[in-house]
Parts: structure tokens; sequence; C-alpha cells
């Protein structure tokens, strides 16, 4: 995980846009496959999320304690700022006394905490943020006491647990919080890429052509198989997994295979403020597009397209002050870097 895999961050780019058009969706068919992006590169995230999770016991576990902190910090200070965007809205909307009711239930909060619902104050994808937190805790430990068997155990119990409970959501439009959590939405998949990591060796044997192979079809399963229900019911989460695997295997083998390194380098870079940073942005898109008065039968086309756009160049600003902060600090207070130097 030290070297850059181009393969892998450009399709992390890829999954952030979809996230981003699951959204915010185009219309028909199209629409429908977009979606379908989105939803397989939430899985895929945490493949990688999993992935990075394994290596020696008391090495690992540190790193996983820095990402735990790190992502710790970063999902509480965009809480604050769904918070403060949730006031805005519900203040423009004159809604703002029905959500301050929303706050003072003790239930508002049991549902942020355990089930990942952000939606009381338009905070949805932070479900994701939360539930990594949690799988970071839990393999911490695992990690730590060098638990792998139980990691193998806990596979194909939370496996089976998500193509479950997400064909039901999908195929009667349940609530989606009841697979977009913890325990369905996030760590089947990070089991999944922990397992990877671990059978790399095995994984990097199988030729080339089997895994383009595996991609191409798993692929066009759950393509197709997201537009076209079994009876009623949705079965493309199976393929999703499968798909999201053989990409993350095939990186593995052919880290700077037949991609646009522009993008690799947003998806590696910016793809996390994509995901976060997009559902705000969207809103105030959506304000401007529709301001205008011919804006009508196009709009609903050219909006995810302007959300893409908005959302990547924030991103990309973001990434660069951020930068320029660090650089500060670190000219500021070099002390650090001192002490690790002797």
């Amino acid at each position: 995980m030290d070297k850059r895999n181009w393969f892998w961050d450009f399709w992390k780019f890829i999954a952030a846009i979809g996230v981003i058009l699951v959204h915010i969706p185009f219309q028909g068919r199209l629409g429908t496959i977009c979606t379908c992006v989105g939803t397989w590169g939430v899985g895929y995230f945490a493949l990688i999320s999993g992935y990075a999770c394994c290596g020696e016991s008391e090495k690992m576990s540190r790193k996983i304690l820095k990402r735990l902190g790190r992502n710790g910090l970063i999902t509480a200070l965009f809480i604050t700022i769904y918070m403060c965007f949730s006031y805005y809205v519900f203040r423009k909307e004159n809604m703002l006394i029905l959500w301050q009711l929303e706050l003072k239930k003790p239930v508002t909060y049991l549902k942020m905490i355990f089930v990942g619902d952000f939606e009381f104050f338009y905070g949805s994808p932070l479900w994701y943020m939360v539930a990594l937190l949690y799988c970071y805790v839990l393999f911490y430990f695992l990690v730590r006491f060098n638990l792998k068997k139980v990691i193998y155990v806990l596979l194909p119990i939370f496996a089976v647990l998500r193509i479950v409970v997400d064909s039901y959501v999908n195929s009667f439009n349940a609530n989606w919080h009841w697979s977009g959590n913890v325990l369905v939405g996030m760590l089947p998949m990070v089991l999944v890429g922990y397992v990877i990591a671990d059978q790399k060796e095995r994984l990097l044997k199988i030729p080339t052509w089997v895994l383009v192979l595996g991609s191409v079809l798993s692929a066009l399963a759950m393509f197709t198989f997201v537009c076209v229900k079994i009876g009623r019911i949705d079965i493309s989460q199976p393929f999703k997994m499968l798909c999201a695997s053989f990409v993350l295997i095939l990186g593995m083998k052919k880290p700077n295979w037949y991609v646009i390194k522009p993008l690799a380098f947003l998806g590696r870079e910016d793809s996390l403020y994509i995901y976060l940073c997009h559902f705000i942005l969207m809103y105030f898109t959506s304000e401007f597009v529709y301001s205008f008065p011919k804006a009508g039968r196009y709009a609903s086309w050219q909006l995810p397209l302007a959300v893409i756009i908005v959302s990547v160049v924030f991103a990309r600003v973001l990434s660069m002050v951020i930068r320029l902060i660090k650089f500060l600090i670190g000219k500021i207070f070099p002390k650090k870097a001192a002490v690790q130097k002797t």
C-alpha cells in the first residue's frame, strides 16, 4: 500500500463519481446503471480499506489506530459542517422548529450511532465514515491479537448477510439504512479486502486474462440484473461484490495497467472529499441551475454533470488547501521532523 497503485486510484475516482450519480441520477436505464456503479463503488472503497488492514500484527495495529484517529477527526469535522449546512437549509425552508424538535429526541442519536441514519440533518453520506470507524475498531483487536481465524469465520456469515439484506432492500424498496450500515454495508467488504490481501501470493498466480474476463462478466451481470429483476428480486449484489473483488485483484497484479493517470491522481487525492462534499454541493448547484427560467426539460440531464464538475473542482481545491496548511505547519513547527531524523 506504500506505492501508488494507479489502477486502484483510477477506479476510486470512477467509484466516487458513481456515488454522486446515486444521489442525483440520470433518467431512465442509464440512470439505473450509473447508480449501480455508485453502489458498487461503496463496496470497492470498503475492499481497499480491508486490504490496508492486513499486515504484521504490532505494526499494522498501530497503523489502524492512526487511520482511526485521522478518519475520526474527518468524520467529526464533516458532522459539524453538515449540521451547519442543515441549519441553513431548514432555516431557509421555515422548518427550523421541526428540526430542533428532532434534535431533542434520544432516538435520533441512537439511530445515528447504531444505524448510521444521519438524514435528520441531510448527512446521508456520513453513514460510510461512521461504519468505517467501527470496522477500524474491530480490526484493531482482530489484528493486534492475531485473530486471523476469526476473520475467516466471519467472512461467509457477513457476506451472506449483505447479499440477503441488500437484495431485499433493493427488491422491495425497504429503508436503505437496513443495508447502509456497518454490519451489512461495510464490514462484509472490509473482511473480503483483508482476505484478498492475506491470500495475495495465491491470487497473483491467477492469469491476467481470467481476471479481466471475470471483471467484465461480473460487471455485465450486475448491470443486467440491476435492470432486469428475477420475479421481483434484485440479484445484482453478489455480482457487485465479485466485480469489486476482481478489480482489486487485477490492480494487485497490474497496478499501472490501462488507466487515465490524471483521473487516477484525482482518485487517490480527492475521492474522499468528492464523496463527503458532493451532497452539500448538489443542493447549491441545484438551486443555481433551477434559478434559470429555461432550465426546464434538460435540467435533469445537465444537473448531474454540473454536480460532478463542481464536486471534482471543489475537492481538488480543498486538497490543495489542506496540503498548503500541512506544509505551513511543517515549516512553523519543524521539531517533530528533526526528532525523527535523530
